[in-house]
């Protein structure tokens, strides 16, 4: 019961009405409590709602009437599912949707280079030899040049499709696995010869890249150990200290005496250049 009651607890702490808000949805809190209830209240399908929303609506709620509804048999994560479905209709047939595609088929994160590699080197190798639904399927990516690639990742992840960059290994790209599960069911059923031949893809690249997703821990520089003196050694340190302080207070002695005497010669020099103009006037 202690395990149920703390379920509970953690689902309440997550309000939807106030998360959506808070993401710049633009409606009253009431109306957006009653949105959150009908997406099943679930962090991440809310998320990517909210960045649907503004992607293509302003964050208006008249963006709501875009989002299919599907009358499957699996009520568990139909309201994901939804949200999902609508992506694949605003995105379909753009590079950011056959990329998101290819990396739902690893439930490892892929790095960038060796992925481009891979299936640049597929989509040569079968345009020579044949065209078929998986030429088709990644003709999209066939089009990217460099900066684009990026600007793709970016736009994915803005939108939450993608997971934010693994800290010291930005170059490797995950998919979140209900979005990952979701997106390979649909590219199995939808397109076969490409489910296929990206799996077999996919494979090569982990068989022919090795992929560290964590960095080395760092090297612990040992502190310098401190430096001990000799009994001698500080008396002379201390004579030479009370040295230089008297020096230094002979220097300022010396320097108040030199503007003491600047002073008194441009007294001097004021006192008779008035004495002879007031020789000339009279």
């Amino acid at each position: 019961m202690g395990t149920v009651n703390q379920k509970t607890t953690e689902a309440e702490v997550f309000v939807g009405g106030q998360f959506l808000l808070t993401q710049g949805i633009k409606a009253e809190l009431a109306k957006l409590e009653q949105v959150a209830q009908n997406f099943e209240n679930d962090p991440l399908t809310l998320s990517l709602l909210s960045a649907y929303l503004k992607r293509w609506y302003a964050g208006r709620l008249n963006g709501l009437d875009s989002i299919p509804v599907l009358l499957d048999q699996r009520p568990h994560g139909r309201a994901l599912r939804r949200v999902l479905a609508a992506f694949q209709l605003k995105l379909a047939g753009a590079s950011d949707m056959t990329l998101l595609y290819l990396l739902s088929l690893s439930d490892q994160a892929v790095p960038q280079l060796p992925m481009k590699l891979v299936f640049r080197s597929t989509f040569v190798e079968r345009w020579l030899s044949r065209r078929d639904d998986y030429i088709r399927f990644l003709a999209p990516l066939g089009r990217l040049n460099e900066d684009h690639w990026h600007w793709v990742i970016e736009n994915l992840r803005r939108l939450h499709l993608l997971a934010p960059p693994i800290p010291s290994h930005h170059d490797l790209l995950l998919v979140p696995e209900p979005i990952r599960g979701y997106l390979r069911e649909e590219l199995r059923l939808k397109n076969p010869v490409a489910y296929k031949q990206g799996c077999l893809d996919m494979e090569k690249l982990f068989r022919e890249t090795v992929v560290q997703l964590y960095a080395p821990e760092p090297e612990i520089e040992e502190k310098p150990k401190p430096i001990l003196w000799e009994m001698s050694e500080l008396d002379t340190a201390q004579q030479q200290v009370l040295a230089l302080r008297c020096s230094l207070a002979s220097l300022r002695q010396h320097s108040h005496d030199l503007h003491q005497h600047l002073l008194s010669m441009r007294t001097a020099n004021l006192v008779l250049s008035t004495q002879e103009n007031n020789l000339q006037s009279a």
